[in-house]
């Protein structure tokens, strides 16, 4: 009975301290605030049905809810045309970089067979991949934090309603998904 009553307890709080939010503050901010609760409850009570009940982890769950959020910021977010200006090419060419090294390690490892040459040369692209990234980045990162980083210390994305986010995250979830299944190897 301890238990039920410390759930009620925790709930009360927060709804308590939703309305305060929304008669203080206002009440955009607290449906928003109680909208990412809702949200939370839902990908706790699924993580809690596998892990819990099941005995299985799965991680994978909040890489496709980042995907999501991926999706929600580069479909819905307003572009910054200063960030683009001051750093966009660094980033565009970090992004190149990186799908090169994913290229490079794909192919090397679906044409040589498994041994200790084929493990160290990935290892080496991959430390030197992320090394050029690191110094071709940076500095765009540097000029795109330095616009205004309180407001639009970022690119932002492409300006379009939040509904093509949807869309684009279900593709950025499915795809992903599809990706992982062929990579998996089965036995």
């Amino acid at each position: 009975m301890r238990k039920n009553l410390n759930v009620i307890a925790a709930y009360s709080i927060m709804m308590v301290l939703i309305l305060m939010v929304g008669i203080f503050q206002s009440w955009n901010i607290a449906l928003s605030i109680f909208n990412l609760c809702l949200i939370s409850a839902v990908m706790t009570m699924g993580a809690n049905i596998q892990w819990g009940y099941a005995g299985l982890i799965n991680f994978g769950i909040m890489g496709y809810t980042a995907l999501g959020g991926l999706a929600a910021v580069l479909i819905s977010v307003d572009p910054v045309q200063e960030a683009w200006r001051a750093g966009g090419f660094d980033i565009l060419m970090a992004l190149w970089l990186i799908v090169v090294m994913v290229l490079v390690i794909r192919f090397i490892l679906k044409r040589f067979e498994k041994s200790k040459i084929r493990t160290y040369s990935i290892a080496a692209i991959i430390i030197s991949g992320i090394l050029l990234i690191r110094f071709s980045a940076e500095p765009g990162i540097e000029a795109i934090e330095a616009v205004d980083p309180a407001k639009t210390g970022f690119l932002g994305g492409f300006g379009l309603p939040i509904i093509f986010s949807w869309i684009v995250g279900a593709l950025f979830a499915g795809g992903f998904s599809i990706y992982s299944w062929k990579s998996c190897t089965w036995s």
